[in-house]
């Protein structure tokens, strides 16, 4: 008797859950990026060459190399972002073997599971002001983003590493709200992960760790601090066996250091021969730190230059006129369709993101004490590579941040109680920041606009 009224109250909660509108809107998303990924059937270039022949040879035992013809202290595989997605990668192959279709699948997965999130979390933020169209607009712009859709049909980091990144957030505001060690300790792991795919994520600890001690929340601030520690561990051990260094994610940061301080330096990601030299003459540690004592060198000789490079960095990741759309994989009619609808979502996410974020002051005081921290995120994310380097796929972690002021934002449209002065102020904002990066760059935006 009790197993039929639970085994009934759980289908009838399927059936009213498989019609709710965010259920409908993540399944629309996942066809989309699973028709996109197969449609296109994207091969391994580049970066995705690399974390491709790093999970085929961990899967094979081989071990975390990306060539096998060169001795493991010069092999450039742990200079890529890692290692988490490389062994993601693995355990696909392990189970399905090398073939491209589960990694497509599972990452159409995690990218409606991120629009998802996405949704929960705003509805954890706007806690007292909740709109089910807030919630919407902003799984939407996560789930149905040119650029997410794109990038989830490639082998690359961003898919992944996006999604363990909003869990975590996720279950940090769970974490505030409920207390309790166990949500600490899964909010710990969760975050690890994230790091360990995209390492630009760890400082997103900076300000949360900030908000724990702020509430005096000793023991979820330990507990988490554990969790990180211990899922670090194994990974840095491993690398101090074998390079005899300090090494917990990957050896890249003074090679990112040097790309973005040198002469010459664009604030770009530019191919820069003396690194290749520096590894094949003193291997990867060696240069690394070669790399990081002679890039800030550059800096203290020049702060000055290296404060504009940084404003020009800053404009890079803003800037409208760098839409995505340039893939190997696009031609044509698909590249232009691409590099319309990827500047068009840019100018949206960041217009009415602004919007939202300036409009901070309208929202009661609870959800503006939450918004306010969730802004504190957003803003970390270009922080830590402004002083480095700037590429367009670069910004894809912080679209999730913009996506929930931006639904706020479109709200306050809706409402019409958005600022005409804000309105301006934003547009202008925006404007003379693209702007700015076409004087800059102009050489460079010709040179990709020659190539439709």
């Amino acid at each position: 008797m009790i197993y039929r009224v639970m085994s009934r109250e759980f289908s009838i909660a399927m059936r009213r859950l498989a019609a709710s509108p965010i259920f409908l809107l993540c399944a629309g998303v996942l066809l989309l990026s699973l028709a996109y990924s197969f449609y296109f059937h994207i091969p391994p270039q580049v970066d995705a060459r690399g974390y491709d022949n790093i999970g085929w040879h961990l899967a094979q035992g081989l071990g975390y190399r990306e060539s096998l013809d060169v001795p493991i202290e010069r092999d450039i595989g742990m200079v890529r972002v890692g290692p988490g997605y490389q062994f993601f990668l693995a355990g696909v192959y392990k189970l399905f073997g090398h073939h491209y279709p589960p990694v497509w699948i599972l990452q159409a997965l995690f990218l409606s599971l991120s629009a998802f999130f996405t949704y929960l979390i705003a509805k954890e933020i706007f806690r007292e002001s909740w709109a089910e169209f807030v919630g919407l607009i902003a799984a939407a712009l996560v789930g149905f983003s040119p650029d997410l859709i794109t990038v989830s049909a490639m082998l690359l980091t961003e898919n992944v590493g996006i999604f363990c990144m909003i869990l975590s957030v996720y279950l940090f505001l769970r974490l505030l709200r409920r207390g309790g060690w166990q949500f600490a300790f899964l909010f710990g792991v969760v975050f690890a992960v994230a790091a360990i795919v995209r390492t630009p994520a760890v400082f997103l600890f900076i300000p949360i760790a900030v908000v724990l001690l702020a509430t005096r929340r000793w023991k979820d601030l330990v507990v988490a601090a554990f969790a990180i520690v211990m899922m670090l561990t194994p990974w840095t051990i491993r690398n101090y066996h074998l390079y005899h260094a300090f090494v917990p994610f990957s050896v890249n940061s003074g090679y990112n250091i040097y790309i973005g301080n040198h002469p010459g330096a664009t604030g770009e990601q530019d191919t820069t021969p003396i690194l290749t030299d520096y590894i094949d003459q003193f291997g990867i540690i060696k240069a690394n730190q070669i790399a990081t004592r002679e890039g800030i060198q550059y800096i203290l000789r020049d702060p000055i230059g290296f404060v504009r490079r940084s404003i020009v960095r800053a404009s890079i990741y803003f800037s409208i006129a760098r839409p995505t759309g340039f893939w190997f994989h696009l031609h044509g009619i698909a590249k232009a369709i691409t590099l319309i609808a990827s500047a068009l979502y840019a100018a949206i996410l960041f217009g009415l993101g602004f919007i939202g974020i300036g409009s901070i002051k309208k929202l009661p005081r609870g959800d503006r004490r939450r918004a306010l921290f969730y802004s504190s995120l957003l803003f970390i994310m270009p922080l830590s590579l402004v002083g480095l380097v700037v590429e367009t796929r670069y910004r894809f972690p912080v679209y999730p941040f913009f996506a929930i002021f931006a639904a706020y934002g479109l709200h306050l449209f809706r409402e019409r109680k958005v600022s005409p002065k804000l309105l301006i102020t934003v547009a202008a904002l925006l404007g003379a920041n693209t702007g700015f990066d076409v004087s800059e760059n102009i050489s460079r935006i010709f040179e990709r606009i020659s190539e439709l």
